[in-house]
């Protein structure tokens, strides 16, 4: 195995000191042209590249953000991996991603690699589940946005949706469109997102006097979101439904994939709607109908506070609430 070149070797070759190597690299002096083309040339022949880590060691500037997700598999916290990843590139960072699978001890550990990484900064992209996490956090010292973090984050910059807007957005487009025996699809969870949507259908259904022709059931918490939404598709067919609010469009897949197998029309029979407009939302067949999750301006936002602290603006501790969209397709 070829031995990873050194600074050291840089600067023999390039005939110069190391702190040369480093003013070239970092671009943090004035060096002549004739010396910085030696420096590049001995660069790319000794294939070198530096050592970050240890450099943000010494300098507490390791040009790395950490992003906490609770479900890598979860097609709506991969786009904000994404994206993150593209802002921050064009800032000059790079980010360190940790998938806790809503797991309290993995929570603890990955936050606490994160600080050992010294990240320069923490998006965490859900409500934690964990109180000690929070302290974590607030020992950290170095920003901390959250996204959906709900009341728990308001310590902390955080960036919410207005949640009881979408459920009551897609309970009423149902309404509107003239169903009548309708339910809402959740999750076994203690996010306040998720009550938050639940809450939001409950007072549409109430308001239009529907109450006792509407349900209110949970999926049974296992990890695969996909079989989750297959067997409760199974298990909604008992019921004499004819309009269905999803909490996640994952899920609400497996519910439309359950129901097409077994030969229910849709959205004739009955109308599917998720929530989060994953990719796969658009392109399945027939495509779904979700509330759209405002994204991009949610990633913006974290950015933005993220850079100016870390330029030594003072930011002040809010709390943004962004609304979602219905996106109309082919299920309801």
């Amino acid at each position: 195995m070829k031995k990873q070149a050194t600074m050291r070797d840089v600067a023999k070759l390039a005939g110069v000191t190391q702190p040369t190597v480093s003013y070239v690299i970092n671009n943090t002096a004035h060096i002549s042209e004739e010396v910085r083309e030696r420096v590049l040339r001995a660069i790319a022949e000794l294939d070198y590249r530096p050592n970050y880590f240890a450099r943000g060691l010494k300098t507490r500037k390791s040009k790395l953000i950490g992003v906490v997700i609770p479900d890598i598999l979860n097609e709506y916290y991969a786009g904000i991996v994404n994206k993150l990843e593209h802002l921050f590139r064009l800032q000059g960072f790079s980010i360190v991603v940790h998938s806790t699978n809503y797991m309290v001890d993995a929570e603890e550990t990955m936050l606490k690699s994160l600080i050992d990484y010294n990240t320069e900064a923490i998006i965490v992209a859900y409500q934690l589940i964990g109180a000690a996490s929070y302290e974590i956090l607030r020992e950290y010292r170095q920003p901390v946005v959250m996204l959906e973090g709900g009341e728990a984050g308001t310590a902390f910059h955080c960036i919410n949706t207005d949640n009881f807007y979408g459920g009551y957005t897609a309970a009423m487009h149902l309404i509107e469109q003239g169903r009548r025996r309708i339910a809402y699809i959740g999750q076994t969870s203690d996010i306040e997102a998720l009550r938050e949507r639940e809450r939001g259908f409950l007072t549409a259904v109430r308001e239009q006097g529907l109450e006792e022709f509407s349900k209110v059931l949970s999926t049974s918490g296992l990890t695969n979101k996909w079989e989750e939404g297959v067997n409760m598709g199974k298990h909604l067919r008992q019921y004499d439904l004819d309009g269905v609010v999803v909490s996640s469009d994952v899920v609400a897949i497996g519910i439309l994939k359950s129901y097409l197998r077994a030969g229910v029309k849709i959205p004739e029979d009955i109308a599917v709607i998720g929530y989060d407009d994953i990719p796969l939302a658009e392109i399945m067949m027939p495509a779904l109908t979700t509330m759209a999750q405002p994204m991009e301006a949610m990633c913006c936002a974290a950015v933005d506070k993220i850079v100016q602290g870390l330029e030594g603006e003072t930011v002040a501790v809010d709390d943004t609430v962004l609304k979602p969209r219905l996106v109309q397709r082919e299920t309801s």
